[in-house]
């Protein structure tokens, strides 16, 4: 394991009926930079559910190369919390082969609630990253989390011209692993704009759903709905708890409006509530 460059915990708790942000821990360049409260607006009824907000920053111009960031975040019971970045998420060159890696970890206690809606992922020319995420989920909890992933400084010409991107996910419930991606992207030794690979698009993007209050109904209200959005897009079932929905397009902006559109979708199949105003 490479020595930590980047660290950052956090623990929220239900206290006095709020969630409050009861532990954190963060090491230059990570940093916990901001936390504001919602009240979800309810569509059956005139109840306000509250909610903590969080923005976790990045003080640095990115990961550079040998770069080794640990993040994890603990919900207690109950806890309802909103996480976000402040940026893209940026991955510098590793002209010299030694790549960054990043690991997440998230714990989620019975009845808690996280949405994990981060800015898009970008490689730079040459660069190189493996990122590890484990989900622990209780009995009860929801995770919302979104992805979205960039071909590179499209702008300066750098389509598919990182070396590689190793990015895997495990999601327990109740001990149980109920998930596990194993995504790896070579460009130089892929063909992925051929045809029924990445095809005319350069942008990827997920959102996943995990809760033990999906049912066959979520999923057949949310492939109705995507059928608004302008990009290609799909969703399916996962093996148990699991709904993920997968957006392809040629921008980033087309693909936060689309996941952005079908999260809201999900909050009001899943909870009855409206979408949060977010700004930024």
């Amino acid at each position: 394991m490479p020595s930590v460059t980047g660290e950052m915990t956090a623990e929220f708790a239900v206290r006095r009926g709020l969630t409050q942000l009861v532990r954190k821990y963060h090491a230059s360049p990570l940093k916990v930079a901001k936390t504001f409260r919602f009240e979800n607006e309810t569509s059956d009824s005139d109840a306000l559910v509250e909610q903590l907000g969080v923005y976790i920053m990045d003080c640095s111009p990115g990961l550079m190369a040998g770069d080794h960031y640990e993040i994890s975040m603990r919900l207690h019971e109950g806890a309802r919390v909103f996480l976000t970045n402040q940026s893209f998420t940026k991955v510098h060159p590793a002209l010299h082969g030694a790549g960054c890696t990043q690991r997440q970890t998230l714990q989620l206690a019975a009845g808690s609630l996280l949405e994990y809606m981060p800015e898009p992922l970008m490689l730079y020319k040459d660069a190189s990253l493996q990122a590890n995420m484990e989900v622990y989920l209780a009995p009860g909890a929801t995770l919302i989390l979104s992805d979205i992933l960039c071909p590179g400084r499209t702008q300066r010409g750098e389509v598919f011209q990182y070396t590689s991107l190793t990015n895997r996910m495990k999601v327990w419930y109740d001990d149980e692993l109920i998930y596990y991606q194993h995504q790896k992207i070579e460009p130089w030794s892929m063909q992925l704009q051929a045809a029924g690979c990445w095809g005319q698009d350069t942008h990827l993007g997920s959102l996943y759903v995990f809760s033990d209050r999906l049912r066959q109904g979520h999923l057949d209200d949310m492939q109705e709905r995507l059928q608004d959005v302008s990009v290609r897009s799909g969703a399916s079932l996962s093996y148990k708890h699991g709904l993920i929905v997968t957006v392809m397009g040629t921008s980033a902006w087309e693909l936060q409006r689309a996941i952005s559109y079908a999260w809201q979708c999900i909050r009001q199949s899943l909870f009855a509530w409206r979408p949060l105003d977010v700004h930024k």
